[in-house]
């Protein structure tokens, strides 16, 4: 759509049905078990490092740069805390074969990841190869339930998987 000088109807997505499932390591093709009970996941930040090539001769008086090399963080994951579901737990089950997070995270295992989110037809799906690098059950209190966060790096460039 061209949107140069024009008045448009807005689009969004919705994040509603959302998941995030996680390889089973078992061939080929491979299985992929979704995580219970997510409730947000925020994409890593995207960036690339800026080298700074400025000399004592610089036009302008200004800094003069370079663009390096470019980095992914981590996929930060909440939720409800589910020691016992399989996708969670160190144990596995629910159709998590070697464990969930907690072993992930425990044995330093890289996975394969694809959050797929339900915008049309065929649905949105955003592969990614990963590691759990943080894993953390939340306050236990007496007037809420227990959250959990965990972070997921990617361990190598995953933008091009992107329409």
């Amino acid at each position: 759509m061209d949107v140069t000088n024009q008045f448009y109807e807005g689009e969004a997505i919705h994040g509603y049905g959302t998941q995030l499932l996680v390889g089973q390591d078992d061939g080929s093709p491979e299985t992929f078990v979704a995580i219970a009970d997510i409730t947000t996941i925020t994409p890593g930040t995207m960036e690339t490092a800026v080298i700074d090539k400025t000399h004592l001769r610089s036009p302008e008086a200004h800094r003069e740069k370079l663009l390096g090399l470019r980095d992914s963080g981590p996929f930060v994951v909440t939720g409800n805390w589910r020691p016992r579901h399989g996708s969670h737990s160190n144990v596995g089950g629910d159709g998590f074969t070697g464990g969930g997070l907690v072993a992930i995270w425990r044995q330093r295992l890289e996975r394969n990841f694809q959050i797929i989110v339900p915008d049309g037809s065929p649905a949105l799906e955003w592969p990614f190869r990963g590691g759990v690098s943080k894993y953390q059950p939340g306050e236990i209190g007496v007037d809420d339930k227990i959250p959990f966060t965990a972070e997921i790096t990617p361990l190598r460039d995953h933008s091009a998987a992107l329409p």
